[in-house]
């Protein structure tokens, strides 16, 4: 009798837990994870310093940055997923922060460059989810320049080298900077500008790109389109972007003080899978303006639509000039080749660096001198756009780059 009550006790008892283990599986397997609400990190060059700091809302509201955001010195910027990379110039560090879905903004990890490209990381491209290439020219750029590649899972440099780049020791003082690049059917594909350093001015050929191997980073080839005189993908600025059938977009910049001689800035396209221009594509954002427009930047948004930015080189005297009220922005059709002004206020051009794609909208920082700085929100359908965030420099915004935390 004993052991059958202890049969019975047992077998109860291994019910309970079972039923309490399913139970325990059901709830964890129906739970739904709750979304954040959404924040915006925003890197800005203000003043006196330079930070990165959220906010709640790019619509809405006001940011201080002094005193509320992480002091972050950089000049080149790029954020993939939840992280926000970050070349910091003076600590010679390239610096990952973490955005969370609480708005907050930590670093995350660093690599120190010193010996890697070996200068600092000069062009910042994401080439897959878990690879990132950083290019910097070499001291002297003698027809070299150096790459390394990220793996972004644990942020660490995979492989490095150095590559081959036009180079001609009869004018030892041409050099090339290399710009933005990326990565189509095992072929790199690399935008930037030639620079005489003794006569200090552009040196053009119609436009022109480099292509590799990759990843094995040799057999150089140069490709060129006649479309225009300029340089294309300056590293900086978002002057490369690519629509939902993979066809790349180049910023041709043709001014008289970017990249080019004083001609026709617009667009060219080198089709997916293939690795050569499209010599029947070039959208002439110049002429249908009726000024002097030099292009600086573009971001597709979707449905053949991009917004780009323009400098007004007739208002100019000078490089520096571009830090005066010289920035506006244009609707860029790239399937019906038109291009169409949006008439914001004029501003200084630092808005072309990283504006942000979100939610089928195009938003951007506008900051004219001695005038209140926010964020833009544009309709690509239409090109209407409205006022935003405002920002405070404590006397002057430059906003660097925008981009979401994730909301999971």
């Amino acid at each position: 009798m004993k052991s059958f009550l202890k049969k019975t006790t047992f077998m109860a008892s291994a019910v309970v837990l079972f039923a309490a283990a399913a139970t325990s599986c059901s709830s964890k397997s129906d739970e739904v994870e709750v979304e954040s609400a959404q924040h915006f990190t925003i890197a800005s060059w203000t003043q006196d310093l330079q930070y990165i700091a959220s906010v709640p809302s790019l619509t809405e509201g006001s940011l201080t940055f002094k005193g509320k955001g992480i002091e972050a010195n950089g000049s080149r910027y790029i954020w993939h997923k939840q992280y926000v990379y970050l070349m910091n110039l003076p600590q010679k560090k390239f610096i990952q922060y973490e955005m969370s879905k609480d708005g907050s903004l930590k670093e995350k990890g660093a690599i120190l460059t010193d010996g890697v490209v070996p200068n600092y990381f000069q062009s910042l491209n994401i080439v897959d989810d878990n690879t990132m290439l950083v290019l910097g020219g070499l001291d002297m750029n003698n027809g070299t320049v150096g790459w390394a590649r990220i793996k972004l899972s644990d942020f660490t440099i995979e492989a490095k080298g150095t590559m081959a780049v036009p180079y001609d020791a009869a004018k030892k003082g041409v050099q090339f900077s290399v710009g933005k690049a990326f990565v189509d059917n095992g072929k790199l594909i690399l935008g930037g500008y030639f620079y005489d350093n003794e006569s200090k001015a552009y040196i053009v050929d119609g436009v022109r790109a480099l292509v590799y191997d990759y990843p094995a980073m040799n057999n150089l080839k140069v490709i060129k389109t006649t479309a225009t005189a300029g340089g294309v993908g300056y590293d900086y600025l978002n002057s490369l972007d690519k629509d939902e059938e993979g066809n790349h977009y180049f910023v041709a910049s043709a001014g008289k003080f970017w990249t080019g001689v004083g001609g026709k800035s617009g667009v060219v396209r080198i089709k997916k899978g293939t690795a050569d221009f499209d010599k029947d594509y070039f959208i002439d954002v110049t002429t249908p303006l009726g000024k002097q427009a030099c292009l600086m930047g573009i971001n597709y948004v979707g449905n053949g639509i991009a917004i780009g930015t323009v400098q007004y080189e007739e208002l100019m005297t000078s490089v520096r000039d571009r830090l005066k009220n010289v920035g506006q922005l244009v609707r860029i059709d790239l399937k019906n080749k038109t291009v169409s002004l949006i008439n914001t206020p004029l501003s200084p051009v630092s808005m072309v660096r990283s504006p942000l794609v979100y939610k089928g909208k195009y938003y951007t920082a506008i900051s004219p001198i001695d005038a209140v700085a926010s964020i833009y929100e544009v309709d690509p359908a239409t090109g209407a756009f409205k006022k935003g965030t405002t920002l405070d420099g404590g006397g002057s915004v430059s906003v660097q780059l925008i981009a979401p935390h994730p909301t999971k």
